[in-house]
């Protein structure tokens, strides 16, 4: 191995107490309630009252809308802005369909949202599109990159003196700040691999795809991690699918393929 140097709208609905009936009825649009940032909705069911903020609502072309709530823990009492204040916050970001909030839903009022309120809907941001969070945190990009590139630096050197759990400290440090910083991600699974954490290492691999998927690194490695792991069957599936998808490494993925047929085959 070579480190490198350099639908839950539905889910959470039900949980809210949306019965199926109301769900279905999300897209009537004369039931609908159509939501803003900064509104305050209530919704009532057998178990209690539930009550959500919505912090952002994003359009999209195809005229439907991503609303990003905050939802509070059921209360027993029609709760008002007033008792929201300080009222026990259930889950802090939750991507919702806008059109969701149809029959039983109620609007109470509007208040924008609390810097604090807002805490996780910045974290989704970051893991999902950074620009964007950079401009709502109103953070320098660079200064964010620097300080990134000091913990990889930092994160090699400690590699290269075999200090590996000070290493994956300094990557976690890289990764905070830049999520989509898939050398780093990379180079810390790397290192759980050194360190006999297949899994972990496997979590990172599957990581660095999602934000790279063209990570032939990436790729192969999460193939070694299955083979190591025992589960054969995926392992051949990621080295048959790379001898085509990275045609310049074929050899490479053949020989691994062979390896674990042979290792299939004797069971």
């Amino acid at each position: 191995m070579l480190r490198k140097i350099a639908s839950l709208c539905a889910a959470l609905l039900v949980a809210l107490g949306t019965s199926t009936a109301r769900a279905e009825d999300r897209y009537n649009t004369k039931d609908k309630l159509v939501v803003k940032q900064g509104d305050l909705i209530l919704q009532k069911d057998g178990k209690g009252w539930y009550a959500i903020k919505i912090l952002a609502v994003d359009p999209w072309p195809d005229g439907t809308a991503t609303a990003h709530c905050l939802t509070y823990k059921s209360v027993q009492s029609k709760p008002t802005i007033e008792l929201l204040k300080n009222a026990a916050v259930l889950v802090w970001h939750a991507p919702i369909d806008a059109a969701s909030f149809g029959r039983g839903w109620e609007r109470i009022g509007n208040k924008a949202p609390s810097k604090e309120e807002l805490v996780g809907f910045a974290e989704y941001l970051k893991l999902t599109d950074f620009p964007r969070y950079i401009s709502f945190t109103g953070q320098d990009a660079q200064d964010i990159i620097r300080q990134a590139n000091e913990h990889y630096k930092r994160a090699y050197e400690l590699g290269e003196q075999g200090k590996r759990v000070e290493s994956i400290a300094e990557y976690d440090r890289a990764i905070d700040l830049f999520p989509r910083f898939y050398e780093a991600i990379d180079n810390r699974a790397f290192t759980y691999m050194e360190l006999g954490q297949i899994r972990d290492a496997l979590h990172d691999f599957e990581q660095s795809l999602r934000v790279n998927p063209n990570g032939m690194s990436a790729f192969f490695s999460k193939g070694e991690c299955l083979m190591k792991l025992g589960d054969l069957k995926a392992a051949a599936a990621i080295f048959q699918e790379g001898q085509s998808r990275f045609p310049e490494q074929r050899t490479v993925f053949a020989k691994f393929l062979e390896r674990v047929r042979v290792l299939q085959r004797n069971g």
